[in-house]
């Protein structure tokens, strides 16, 4: 069974990186920070595949996995948020962030 608070924020973080990566493609070509437009579009539909599969692994107990890449996906979501700050009205990088946050607070305790 899937916690409700996990679930949530999984849910959460799927719908808004799924809008992200929509939002992302009409970005222009150029470089918004350090990470060109194809870099943020690869790094969104990255994060989106990884923590896609959370939910199963989840389910399974298979936490280990969920646990590892973790910290990637955090890095990821946080180098995102700095590079789109200037799009907060298009990106919800910041409730995002959260939401992996409220996931990892869960994962302690495990």
């Amino acid at each position: 069974m899937i916690n409700k608070d996990f679930n949530s924020n999984l849910n959460y973080i799927l719908n808004n990186l799924k809008q992200n990566i929509i939002e992302a493609q009409s970005l222009e070509d150029k470089l918004y920070l350090e990470l060109s437009k194809k870099e943020i579009i690869d790094y969104l539909n990255y994060v989106y595949n990884i923590i896609k599969s959370w939910e199963e692994f989840y389910k399974l107990g298979k936490y280990d996995f969920i646990k590892e890449k973790y910290k990637e996906v955090e890095s990821i979501i946080s180098e995102l948020e700095l590079c789109l700050a200037d799009y907060k009205d298009i990106f919800n990088m910041d409730g995002i962030s959260y939401a992996i946050y409220e996931i990892g607070k869960k994962l302690k305790e495990l």
